[in-house]
């Protein structure tokens, strides 16, 4: 006994009885939610994973080339807008707005040495202006600004 009173914490008041601590613990029941997920409520949900079916593949492909926005579609099928080009892109289905090859690169940087326009070059490939400015950029061409000059 006195082993057990030295390393044991101090009590401040009356000894309770087995009565009250089976009460409390009753009591902690009604107020405790029941169930591990009712306890678990900041876990993240996990990510449903959408599979298209066939038809609806070929419904997402048709609908792609018909210029239907890539968010549009996303909404519309219940995915990301990177599963629509991904899907676009293993099925084969060429791009809406297609980067500039090597080739067309090194052709691109003639043409605006040579004075051309972002816009002109673009035009020439088929392009939106900002994707020629962005190939020739990540090649190390130095950018005029809108009256010609070389920037600083």
């Amino acid at each position: 006994m006195d082993l057990l009173g030295r390393y044991s914490n101090p009590l401040d008041g009356p000894i309770p009885t087995l009565f009250f601590e089976a009460a409390d613990l009753q009591e902690l029941l009604h107020v405790t939610p029941v169930g591990r997920h009712a306890v678990v409520e900041n876990r993240q949900q996990r990510q449903h994973q959408r599979r298209l079916r066939q038809d609806e593949l070929g419904h997402l492909v048709a609908e792609y080339l018909s210029e239907v926005k890539v968010k549009e579609l996303a909404e519309r099928y219940g995915i990301t807008r990177q599963t629509v080009l991904e899907r676009m892109r293993r099925l084969g289905v060429p791009r809406r707005h297609p980067r500039l090859g090597p080739d067309e690169v090194n052709k691109a940087c003639d043409l605006y040495r040579s004075g051309k326009s972002l816009a002109d070059i673009g035009a020439v490939f088929s392009v939106d202006p900002g994707t020629v400015r962005r190939a020739l950029t990540k090649v190390g061409v130095p950018m005029r600004d809108p009256h010609g000059r070389e920037r600083a």
